[in-house]
């Protein structure tokens, strides 16, 4: 009966291992750091700071733009203003017009 001897192990230098396991080593880094920028930019609160800072310059602007047409208009929204006023308080005004002109008719004539 022949045995048969098991091949010569395969000599790997120490150098090559502590190689190999640094670059293992780098590799699981970058991945956690990875991890960790996906959850940071899968985070309600910061996808919600980014929209706000994504969309502040543009609601500066219409603000701007609204505030400016605001400013060039303001009479006429300071009619339309009195003219809803005046409608929405016709009948108390009405009331207390005539009101004034029944104190005049039904005052004392002894002056």
């Amino acid at each position: 009966m022949t045995t048969i001897l098991p091949k010569e192990p395969v000599v790997i230098e120490r150098k090559s291992v502590i190689l190999s396991d640094a670059e293992r080593r780098n590799i699981r880094r970058k991945l956690r750091r990875s991890v960790e920028v996906a959850q940071d930019v899968l985070n309600p609160r910061n996808q919600l700071k980014r929209f706000v800072g994504r969309n502040k310059a543009e609601a500066t602007r219409v603000a701007g733009e609204a505030a400016q047409m605001a400013r060039k208009s303001a009479p006429i929204i300071g009619a339309v203003g009195l003219g809803a006023l005046l409608f929405m308080g016709r009948r108390p005004i009405s009331k207390w017009i005539s009101q004034l002109r029944n104190r005049r008719n039904n005052a004392p004539n002894g002056d």
